[in-house]
């Protein structure tokens, strides 16, 4: 890392709480207080997709090993698998 920012991924209406690379490095997933994730393309920095459904924060988010997935905990005391 160089200490320069080479992508800005905006779109969230929280603060951001995670980030995780993907198991390949083409996206990122990040997890917000405004009960939201979304998985970003990583060389884009376009969002993809959002994964909606928590009541509560969204307080991290995960790949699965295969990238195939994403895992998300909640402060609504759930976990989803999207």
């Amino acid at each position: 890392a160089s200490g320069a920012c080479l992508r800005t991924l905006a779109g969230h209406r929280g603060i951001v709480l995670s980030a995780a690379w993907s198991p390949d490095g083409a996206s990122v997933a990040t997890a917000s207080a405004d009960g939201t994730a979304k998985v970003w393309g990583a060389a884009s920095g376009e969002c993809g997709a959002t994964l909606e459904g928590h009541q509560g924060w969204v307080r991290s988010a995960a790949w699965s090993p295969d990238g195939r997935q994403v895992l998300t905990a909640s402060a609504d005391g759930r976990a989803r698998m999207w």
